[in-house]
């Protein structure tokens, strides 16, 4: 089982991906990511998400950076749910992307359906 930390633009289908072994390894690196980027936070974060989420339903697409750690079955197609999310307004992706590289090294190219 592997824990697989993603950086996402919504409005796109591919992503950034990082694997680690435990949620030991990568529960604490999210959590330093959230909180570098805290200022890029919405006033009121649950709102936030309830609209870009209702976006994405509605129209398929949403201009936003999308955080998320995840388990992994290598050998299983299914991804579980998230046990931790955050997004953000996709003008911040290059920023999280730039920090998350210079921390974790290249990522893994992801696409997403």
């Amino acid at each position: 089982m592997e824990y697989q930390l993603t950086l996402r633009l919504a409005n796109k289908n591919e992503g950034y991906s990082w694997l680690f072994e435990s949620p030991e390894d990568t529960m604490p690196l999210f959590d330093e990511v959230v909180d570098t980027f805290q200022h890029y936070e919405a006033d009121d974060m649950e709102t936030f998400i309830r609209e870009k989420k209702k976006e994405i339903e509605e129209t398929g697409s949403s201009h936003t950076a999308q955080i998320d750690v995840t388990k992994v079955e290598p050998r299983a197609i299914i991804r579980s749910a998230s046990y931790k999310e955050m997004w953000y307004e996709g003008k911040y992706f290059d920023d999280i992307l730039e920090v998350l590289t210079d921390k974790l090294g290249p990522p893994e190219n992801q696409q997403f359906e």
